[in-house]
């Protein structure tokens, strides 16, 4: 096999993923693999991004079931629930569909809840003071690029910054896309950032175009810079997170204008 294709997934909750899997989110697919906190290579099986502690299998009560290797995850049964379905892993399958003598390695690092400020060398995770977004996400990209190189990075992130009324968010966003090619040693990986979704409660859908007309400018001034449509997809039932099959088409959707570039 060759180098590995690398895929950084960044932002807050509806890249890290809040969908609830179904039978074929649990299965390993051919040649997608992630890696893991502790660095090590593992059959991409959801939740790929283990950020907060409701991420997991969980039993009908709410109980949370652990496994001795902290970020494993317990298969479910009965009635017993995954949480934690991302887009990457759709983005993955497809990649790797496209190109047979590759390793998908996807790189999960989004964070649920965090502003753009915790996506800036130093910052801080809005919600725990002993994580730092950015830093921790370089690091575990830097460990991948031992085994290959990225080749897109793909970026959902904005619905706390909307809520905020953030300042200057474009010129944020816009440092943000250029500290990652600096940092990652290449300033021509595209940077894919999706649309804020169209079913926020008013705290954050009266301020969205704060975060969708940063995009939409930053896609005619940044060369390598993309937007996805997400305007039509649905929430899980909370008004805030994308659901699972929204997910799927949305993972799709990022790997559609990927393969634009080709």
């Amino acid at each position: 096999m060759s180098e590995k294709l690398l895929v950084l997934l960044v932002g807050q909750s509806n890249m890290a993923g809040r969908g609830y899997a179904g039978p074929d989110d649990l299965i390993p697919l051919p040649r997608v693999e992630y890696i893991r906190p502790d660095f090590k290579w593992v059959p991409a099986i959801e939740p790929i991004t283990k950020d907060r502690a409701f991420i997991g299998t969980f039993d009908a009560d709410g109980k949370k079931i652990v496994s001795s290797d902290p970020f494993e995850t317990v298969l479910p049964n009965a009635r017993q629930k995954v949480c934690g379905v991302g887009l990457g892993r759709t983005f993955g399958k497809m990649l790797a569909e496209d190109n047979p003598g590759h390793i998908v390695g996807l790189i999960p690092a989004a964070v649920g809840g965090t502003s753009i400020a915790a996506w800036l060398p130093g910052g801080v995770d809005d919600w725990d003071d002993s994580n730092f977004p950015y830093d921790f996400a370089i690091q575990r990209a830097k460990e991948a690029q031992k085994s290959g190189k990225v080749v897109a990075i793909l970026w959902h992130q904005g619905e706390t910054d909307a809520a905020r009324k953030t300042p200057d968010y474009k010129q944020k966003l816009k440092t943000v896309v250029e500290n990652f090619r600096r940092d990652l040693g290449d300033d021509t990986i595209p940077f894919f950032a999706g649309y804020l979704a169209s079913f926020y409660k008013p705290d954050i859908m009266d301020h969205a175009d704060i975060v969708d007309d940063a995009i939409t400018e930053l896609t005619k001034e940044i060369p390598g810079f993309y937007s996805v449509e997400t305007k039509d997809l649905n929430h899980r039932g909370d008004n805030l997170h994308f659901d699972t099959e929204s997910l799927h088409t949305l993972g799709g959707r990022y790997y559609a204008a990927y393969k634009k570039l080709l």
